[in-house]
This record gives C-alpha cells, sequence and structure tokens, in this order.
C-alpha cells in the first residue's frame, strides 16, 4: 500500500509544464475583436471555446460559440450581422481560473473537472499554452500502462 501511495503522490506532484499545449498551435482570439471576428474563428477552428487574449498577450478569459449566441439572446441581438457591433470582452466568460507552468497536476486535475481546458500563463503573466483534460489522460495512461 505504501508502494502505490507513493506511486500517486509521485504523478500527482508532477509540474504540469511537459504537459501543456504550447501557444502557437492553440486557436484564441483577441478581446477587442467583434463577435463575428470571433464566431468565425471558432467555426474554422472546430473547438466550441478558446482563450481571450489582450494586445499584451495575457489571458482575459474564454469565449464559447454558446456564450456568443447566449449573449446575443439576452441582448436581443437580431440578426447575424449586429454581431458586428458587439465584443468579445462583453460576452466572454471572464472567471477563470488560470495555471502557471509549475502547477502540479493535482491541482491541475481538480479544476479540469469543471473545464475542458486551463489557459496556462508564464511568470510575466503572458499566455504560454493551455492544459487540456486530454493532455493529462494521455499522460496517465502513458504512466499506468509503463509502470505496470
Amino acid at each position: 500500500m505504501q508502494q502505490k501511495d507513493q506511486f500517486r503522490d509521485q504523478i500527482m506532484s508532477k509540474e504540469i509544464g511537459s504537459l501543456i499545449v504550447p501557444k502557437q498551435e492553440v486557436t484564441t482570439v483577441n478581446s477587442k475583436w467583434n463577435l463575428e471576428q470571433a464566431l468565425k474563428k471558432l467555426m474554422e477552428s472546430g473547438w466550441s471555446s478558446v482563450p481571450v487574449l489582450n494586445d499584451q498577450n495575457e489571458v482575459e478569459g474564454i469565449i464559447s460559440k454558446s456564450s456568443i449566441l447566449e449573449h446575443a439572446r439576452l441582448e436581443r441581438v437580431p440578426y447575424y450581422l449586429d454581431f458586428q457591433r458587439k465584443f468579445v470582452h462583453e460576452s466572454m466568460e471572464k472567471k477563470i481560473p488560470t495555471l502557471s507552468e509549475d502547477t502540479i497536476l493535482r491541482y491541475g486535475i481538480e479544476l479540469l473537472v469543471d473545464w475542458p481546458y486551463l489557459p496556462v500563463v508564464n511568470q510575466q503573466k503572458k499566455f504560454s499554452g493551455i492544459l487540456t483534460r486530454r493532455s493529462v489522460l494521455d499522460y496517465l495512461l502513458k504512466v499506468f500502462y509503463e509502470e505496470h
């Protein structure tokens, strides 16, 4: 049992740095973009949501197709073209956790229960990528199958 606990603690105390999907591979939108631009980017990317960055490459939130449509419904935006007058910062989710590259896996997993991915920032608070459920599960599968 003690060996099992040590193995678990070793895995769960790993820093997430090597599990991060780097920013170059992540679709993002700018908080100053209008909703039409953001929705187009989301449709082209195939993602249902993406991180929102400001001009300083800092994470401001997450925007999703559903949040854009919900904003339009609440604001009674009648036509798609009216999305040109509304902006990402008006309809994005602002209360999102961010992680740092040295965050331990246990904490990341606890947060990923409620989020499909989490933005990761470096020491200067600049966006460096995302931690996804997939990257964590891929890592855990690799560890468990190599170990046993």
